[in-house]
């Protein structure tokens, strides 16, 4: 399995100006790339290959004196980065990529060589020397690749992208149930789990909206162009940095409190893009980031060999847990009260409920991953019950 390893960076005044003059010079290389290769599709009718994107970035490297200041393999990897844009683009994963700005292009990546590690004298890159590097944790695994990367607050950070052996994972057949979690998400409560424990979400960009819209207020009236409108952008940056960071630190606590407790987590495989259609939760939605959350889970399992199993989110609020009964109920109505079986409990605890004995009926092979893509086919209560019966009808 792939790990990030993430440090602080310190580099001296003069390291710092080299690496923004390579970002400058990489991110123009970029735009170049990119009307090369809207130019040859126009007038051939036919993509670039990655090998090409390689070759025509290092052709521009000998012809430009600033990018012979940077690794040849930094240089290539911006070839890889307009390439994976455009195939994301043409493929329905993306929009068209957007010309870089050179305040947005922000990291250059080492695939392979021009780095090294001393414990003593610090992390050396090629044209810079040794930077010093804070190492707050072990580095486990082989490095695969590094990527220096600058952040909105102007800090410069190492990241070291490793593979290593991940735990091994116990059969699902040999957990206990006591063992297996089935969690809700929402938005009143974060997440709702089937031991009727739940935890609230702090509202991090609701916090610091205020703070956000007065500064936004005041960038919009400066002139563009002037060094107060690219100060205040720059202090704009930095505060939705720091509620990223919050949301982030939120989630790994949360996910490493419920790892520690179990050994399987039953989540519904929810469809965020779709979600976000309804306007008047669409910032509520994306200040939870449901998606993060998931892909956090999934990662984690996997580091500490336990089991993450995503289900079909339909009819998870509409069916009571207990007798598979239709209780259909609108967004408002937050009690569950089931007319067939008389069970009456808060509407997120019940759909937790729900979760996880769906999970548990339907888990999938032990052999697979923790991804819904390793996953196969997701468990669904479509092929259990269906609401044209009546109440208390199953279909099993």
């Amino acid at each position: 399995m792939l790990s990030a390893f993430k440090y602080r960076l310190y580099p001296k005044p003069e390291q710092e100006t080299r690496l923004n003059r390579s970002l400058l010079s990489l991110c123009d290389l970029y735009n170049e790339l990119k009307a090369e290769e809207m130019r040859r599709y126009r007038e051939e009718h036919r993509s670039t290959s990655r090998t090409t994107f390689r070759a025509l970035a290092l052709g521009a490297r000998k012809h430009d004196e600033r990018l012979q200041d940077t690794h040849s393999q930094v240089v290539q990897n911006v070839g890889d980065r307009i390439h994976r844009s455009f195939r994301n683009f043409f493929e329905g994963r993306a929009r068209f990529p957007n010309w870089k700005k050179p305040h947005r292009y922000n990291s250059l990546t080492f695939p392979q060589s021009g780095f090294r590690q001393d414990p003593e004298k610090g992390l050396l890159l090629f044209g810079l020397g040794y930077v010093r590097i804070f190492v707050h944790r072990p580095l486990l695994g082989r490095v695969r690749r590094l990527t220096v990367k600058r952040e909105a607050d102007g800090e410069w950070y190492a990241i070291f992208i490793t593979e290593r052996e991940g735990s091994v994972r116990s059969p699902l057949a040999e957990i206990p149930a006591n063992r297996v979690r089935g969690a809700d998400m929402g938005l009143s409560r974060f997440v709702t789990f089937d031991d009727a424990a739940s935890t609230e979400y702090p509202e991090f960009l609701r916090r610091s909206e205020d703070k956000i819209r007065y500064m936004q207020r005041h960038f919009s009236r400066k002139h563009k162009g002037s060094r107060r409108r690219r100060e205040l952008g720059r202090r704009i940056a930095r505060l939705h940095l720091h509620v990223k960071r919050q949301r982030e630190d939120f989630q790994n606590k949360l996910v490493h409190k419920i790892f520690a407790e179990n050994d399987v987590l039953v989540l519904e495989k929810l469809n965020v893009s779709r979600m976000l259609h309804n306007h008047r939760l669409a910032k509520s939605i994306s200040d939870a980031s449901w998606n993060a959350f998931a892909r956090r889970v999934v990662f984690k399992a996997d580091s500490l060999g336990k089991h993450t199993i995503f289900v079909d989110p339909w009819g998870t609020t509409q069916f009571c847990h207990n007798c598979l009964g239709w209780v259909p109920k609108n967004l408002a109505e937050r009690k569950h009260k089931c007319p067939n079986c008389g069970i009456e409990i808060p509407r997120d605890e019940n759909s937790a409920l729900l979760i996880k004995r769906l999970g548990i009926l339907s888990s999938p092979a032990p052999d697979r991953g923790s991804s819904p893509a390793e996953q196969g086919p997701l468990p669904s209560l479509r092929e259990w019950a269906s609401p044209s019966v009546e109440a208390g009808s199953l279909r099993l």
